[in-house]
């Protein structure tokens, strides 16, 4: 019977994803050789070549080695979900929940997502990251994030997910002096007439654009900008509208300038922030401890003033 170690499960997995054993060796903090050693160990213990090595370019997998890596992928979730609860057995519940969250989302609610978790479970680390959608997703799917944060937007089938109790319609973002901003609600005809401010960020941006051209308008794009913060202060300087999703308390931007929400008329597909994991890993008790009290919170700005 092999006897193989996990460590070696993880420098072979390392060396899989970053397609490089110096690249791997790099993210693991480990030198070459050791890498080196535990794939060959690996191969010569199963009898098969997991690798095709090209001098100076890299490594690239072999059909083996692919149906090899699912497998070890799959042995060290179940080794890390082992590990997590046997932590949980005990009165006091520890261990660690990786979550990541799409970047717009993140500063409004995880901070506030946190703080209350640890009040109730203060022996439970919370791991975050925030980035863009298919950077979250993509690890979700490669098991760096027990857990993930994101918008219900070009999400895949291997991806479980359930809607948080967020704002999940678009409304309008105006100069609180523009015309506009006076009325309680407006139109995308009326905003398809304005310079916009779009949110440049995937799947954001999509998202927003066809929300105009389903009616049959084009939106008047004057500058983009992949930050929601830079894209609320432009409308604040007055150089234009935005049509955002995530709404911050304060109708204030980060230079001072204010800014108001208008609702839009229009029906609209909905964005609605889910929280998600994979279909084929069950979640940890810490994790779903976590999962349990983001089930319970209001996230809605409005009730926060």
């Amino acid at each position: 019977m092999p006897h193989f170690t996990l460590k070696q499960l993880k420098y072979f997995i390392a060396v899989v994803e970053c397609q490089s054993i110096a690249e791997a060796s790099r993210q693991q903090h480990i030198a070459q050789p050791s890498i080196s050693i535990a794939i060959k160990t690996l191969e010569e213990m199963f009898d098969q070549q997991f690798f095709i090595r090209h001098h100076a370019q890299g490594v690239s997998i072999t059909p083996s080695g692919q149906r090899f890596y699912e497998k070890a992928k799959e042995l060290l979730q179940l080794a890390w979900q082992f590990e997590q609860n046997s932590r949980a057995d005990n009165d006091m519940v520890s261990g660690t929940v990786s979550v990541g969250c799409f970047e717009t989302a993140a500063p409004l609610y995880m901070p506030r997502l946190i703080a209350g978790f640890k009040k109730l479970y203060p022996e439970i680390t919370i791991n975050i990251y925030d980035g863009e959608q298919h950077e979250i997703a993509h690890g979700l799917q490669r098991g760096r994030f027990d857990l993930a944060f994101l918008y219900d937007l070009e999400l895949d089938g291997t991806i479980n997910k359930e809607y948080l109790n967020a704002p999940e319609k678009p409304y309008a973002l105006l100069p609180t002096g523009h015309p506009l901003a006076a009325r309680g609600t407006v139109t995308l005809a009326e905003l398809s007439r304005e310079p916009m401010i779009l949110l440049d960020v995937v799947p954001s941006k999509n998202y927003f654009i066809n929300l105009f051209k389903a009616k049959g308008y084009q939106p008047q794009i004057a500058y983009s900008s992949p930050s929601i913060e830079m894209v609320r202060c432009m409308v604040g300087q007055g150089l234009g509208f935005s049509v955002l999703v995530t709404r911050p308390v304060q109708p204030v931007t980060y230079d001072g300038q204010s800014v108001t929400c208008v609702e839009i008329l229009d029906e609209m597909k909905a964005s609605q922030l889910a929280m998600a994991w994979l279909f084929n890993s069950e979640p940890t008790r810490p994790t779903r401890l976590f999962m349990d009290y983001c089930r319970s919170v209001d996230l809605s700005p409005q009730r926060e003033r």
